[in-house]
């Protein structure tokens, strides 16, 4: 049993070091040109469909609001 402690202590890690240095930080995916462009476009596009679900609104209010 003695022997198999020692064993564990010898493979744990030493805990005066430090970890390194990216330990617990996220990276950032590298972006092509092409996958900016695309979430460009797709921001455009959610502001295109916003515009129009407003514009229908008003449509909608401006039926309901004749006699």
């Amino acid at each position: 049993m003695t022997g198999l402690l020692a064993f564990l202590l010898l493979l744990a890690p030493d805990p005066t070091s430090s970890p390194p240095p990216d330990a617990g930080v996220p990276q950032r995916p590298v972006r092509s040109a092409e996958d900016e462009e695309v979430i460009r476009n797709l921001d455009l596009l959610e502001h295109l469909a916003d515009g129009e679900a407003l514009e229908m609104v008003l449509e909608l209010e401006a039926e309901r609001a004749k006699p």
